[in-house]
């Protein structure tokens, strides 16, 4: 009743007794348990023992990769586990899953100022853009398109392109002088050109050829054909 290995083994009164090591059929001390679980469960006493070697080399085999690896790799480590605990969820960005609609692309290309590009390009024909500064269209640009976007980030090429100074640019003029001595002489500007709208005696316009030009989408304010 007190060996644990007896089929009328009662754990309850086992613990309530405290052994000698008198009687034979009960291990007296835990030197009596092992010698027994050796002799009467041999397979038992052998697993035991596998166990404590892989339990003891565990820490050294940990100390050995902790040295070898940076403080970095540990972390990245540590991260891939708690996130192999945790249950997938939701990310904090998710982007929307949109199919392609090929009515509103067509409808892009169909009309509008992507339409004219689209022209442009396909029969070779030049464009004028008005580009905006800040408050107001202070450029306008005349070449043939080779490249744009859906955000209308136009590239064109053989540009014409005029300016009309602000007062407060006019009133810099010498400092823009030194400015654009540092460009090539095929960037710079020289005065003349044409505006579109009637100007008074005092506004002077600039003109300059340049090979090509990239224009931002969210300055382009008007896109028409020349013919």
């Amino acid at each position: 009743m007190y060996d644990p290995f007896s089929p009328d083994f009662d754990p309850i009164a086992a613990l309530q007794r405290s052994p000698s090591g008198d009687e034979e059929d009960v291990p007296g001390s835990v030197d009596d348990f092992e010698r027994a679980l050796v002799r009467d469960l041999p397979e038992v006493a052998r697993s035991i023992c596998e166990l404590d070697k892989e339990e003891q080399q565990k820490p050294v085999e940990e100390e050995k990769s902790k040295q070898e690896k940076s403080k970095k790799q540990l972390k990245r480590e540590r991260i891939a586990r708690l996130e192999g605990m945790m249950k997938p969820g939701r990310t904090l960005f998710e982007k929307p899953n949109r199919s392609v609609d090929l009515d509103s692309l067509h409808s892009q290309w169909s009309i509008g100022p992507m339409s004219l590009l689209h022209r442009a390009l396909k029969e070779n024909t030049r464009v004028e853009v008005h580009i905006r500064a800040l408050n107001r269209v202070d450029r306008i640009a005349r070449g043939y398109p080779i490249a744009f976007d859906k955000h209308i980030n136009v590239v064109l090429r053989d540009v014409d392109e005029v300016a009309l100074p602000g007062r407060k640019e006019e009133r810099a003029f010498g400092r823009r002088q030194l400015q654009e001595r540092l460009l090539p002489i095929g960037m710079r500007w020289q005065p003349g050109g044409t505006w579109p709208r009637p100007l008074g005696a005092c506004r002077s316009v600039l003109r300059r050829h340049i090979p090509c030009s990239v224009i931002k989408g969210d300055t382009v304010v008007l896109v028409r054909l020349l013919t």
